[in-house]
Formats: C-alpha cells, sequence, structure tokens
C-alpha cells in the first residue's frame, strides 16, 4: 500500500507542476502564479520533483534486484524503466521551465 501511493506521487507531481505551468501561462489560476507563494510552491516543486523521482527510480532498481535475487528470476525493467521514464519527464520538465525564465 505505501509503495503504491508512493508510485502514484511520484508520477503524478510532473504532471503538477505542467499544470501549474499551463495554468499560469494562460492564466487559468487566475494570476496565483505571480503571487509569492504561487512562485515559492513553483520553487518548491522545481526542486522536490526530480528528488522525488530519483529516490522511485532508486527504491524500484533495489526492488527489482532483491526479488530477483530471492526468486533465481531474471530481472524485470519495467517498474524501473516506469520511474526511469517519469524521472525524465521530471528532468525536462524543469529543463523546459527553466528555458522560460526571464532574468
Amino acid at each position: 500500500m505505501g509503495l503504491n501511493l508512493f508510485r502514484i506521487v511520484s508520477a503524478s507531481l510532473p504532471q503538477l507542476l505542467i499544470l501549474l505551468y499551463l495554468g499560469g501561462r494562460f492564466d487559468f489560476i487566475f494570476g496565483f502564479n505571480r503571487t509569492d507563494y504561487g512562485f515559492t510552491i513553483l520553487l518548491f516543486l522545481f526542486v522536490l520533483i526530480p528528488l522525488i523521482n530519483s529516490s522511485w527510480l532508486l527504491v524500484e532498481i533495489t526492488l527489482s534486484i532483491r526479488l530477483a535475487r530471492n526468486r533465481r528470476e531474471p530481472i524485470s525493467f519495467f517498474m524501473p524503466g516506469v520511474a526511469l521514464l517519469f524521472f525524465v519527464e521530471s528532468l525536462l520538465v524543469d529543463i523546459f521551465l527553466l528555458s522560460q525564465a526571464r532574468m
């Protein structure tokens, strides 16, 4: 139960950052992104999402190795692949947001 919740949160956080950006861009969140609180949330998610997704990737790699060692079966790359996909997505979203920043 706990690991599935962690997976759901880790997979949905990059989409939340995308929605926050698009909501601010098209003014769907009524100027929330221009407030101090909105900017703080954006920075918090900007830093937190890659950290959470990298920890999810490490957990999935560790679990797949443990399960393969205990069952004597080949290593499954499905869940580490999904975690890697979301980790790369979070990095790409961060790079995109950095490219949109105006000095």
